[in-house]
């Protein structure tokens, strides 16, 4: 998925405007732009927080793997109960910092001075992949280096912890201890979990100080919103081919899409909301309140789906397409009213 294909597409609408015709930030802009920094630091911390107690969970599970010398077998008939412990405290604490992230993913994703991180950290394609590749490689604790090897949560922690990567399943264990061996009880690769875990805290903290050093500013949050509102339909596709929907094992295992959904389009709400609606309420106060509306209905939608689906509801894939489709069509008619607004205020989009 190419993000600023969008931004391509809308730049094209945008006019040079005279200096005569550009508004001078006000206050409610400045502290907008403020409050969104503030934002994204506070989930920022969160997501440092979390991504140091899960390392700290992966430590005690290879620490339990390297006492029994590397012999998974041994480990596990010695110390069974406190491997399928540590393995849970890993789910619940990914769990927790993927979702701080995907909280401020609609901002990072969305500014080319942080775009890098989102990259890394959550959306990025390996290296086999000629577009959106995450530039890092990952070096693992015996020395082997992955080069290019795909976003840190959803490439190589996601499909790791919960055991949809074969070739990283060491062997099967009946986690739960109810005699049966169940989808994703297992005992996985602890080497590659703890430079995958090591490099998740790293990048995190790399982002906190990128964040503390940016400056917001108007084409920032505009570029931003532009870039990351329309993604939803994406959203909404890998929903659809998700074990949610069809059954099938593959990506996004952990939890529902439509939570990942949330947390980005919310991202896209404050940043509209706090930062761009000042200027929009200035000169169109009707078309300010158009976009504000759609924000509301796209979010609206999202949670209406993501509560039936919580509550037991099974969703078929034309059912999944439909709600999609819904979702895209209000996202492009968000995004054409901002590309207005960005018009009439001088905007530049930043590539």
């Amino acid at each position: 998925m190419n993000r600023l294909t969008h931004v391509l597409l809308g730049a094209a609408v945008i006019g040079s405007l005279s200096a005569t015709e550009l508004l001078a930030d006000s206050s409610a802009e400045i502290q907008g732009l403020e409050d969104v920094k503030n934002f994204t630091l506070e989930h920022n911390a969160e997501l440092v927080t979390n991504a140091d107690l899960m390392l700290g969970a992966v430590r005690t599970y290879a620490g339990i793997i390297t006492a029994h010398d590397g012999d998974y077998a041994a480990a596990w008939k010695a110390d069974g109960p406190a491997l399928a412990k540590a393995i849970e405290d890993i789910r619940g604490l990914w769990l927790k910092t993927s979702n701080q992230y995907e909280t401020m993913e609609g901002i990072v994703a969305g500014i080319p001075a942080t775009v890098k991180y989102d990259m890394i950290l959550d959306a990025g394609n390996p290296g086999t992949e000629s577009e959106d590749v995450a530039e890092y490689d990952l070096t693992l604790p015996d020395g082997t280096v992955l080069k290019r090897p795909g976003s840190l949560f959803h490439h190589i922690t996601e499909p790791l912890f919960w055991g949809m990567d074969p070739v990283n399943v060491i062997m099967t264990a009946d986690l739960n201890g109810d005699g049966n061996i169940g989808r994703g009880e297992m005992l996985f690769d602890a080497n590659l979990a703890l430079g995958a875990a090591e490099a998740l805290s790293y990048w995190a903290k790399a982002l906190k100080t990128e964040l503390t050093e940016w400056k917001p500013n108007r084409d920032d949050a505009f570029t931003a919103v532009v870039t990351m509102t329309p993604t939803v339909g994406d959203y909404f596709g890998e929903w659809k081919e998700s074990q949610f929907i069809t059954g099938d094992i593959g990506a996004f295992v952990a939890q529902s899409r439509l939570v990942d959904v949330q947390g980005i389009m919310g991202g896209c709400k404050k940043m509209y909301f706090s930062a761009i609606s000042p200027v929009v309420k200035a000169t169109d106060p009707n078309l300010d309140q158009s976009i504000r509306a759609g924000f509301e209905e796209l979010l609206a939608l999202v949670k209406e789906t993501y509560e039936r689906e919580y509550a037991g509801e099974k969703f078929g894939t034309e059912e999944a397409d439909a709600i999609g489709n819904e979702a895209q069509d209000i996202a492009d008619r968000i995004v054409a009213m901002v590309l207005q607004a960005a018009a009439k205020n001088g905007v530049t989009l930043k590539m």
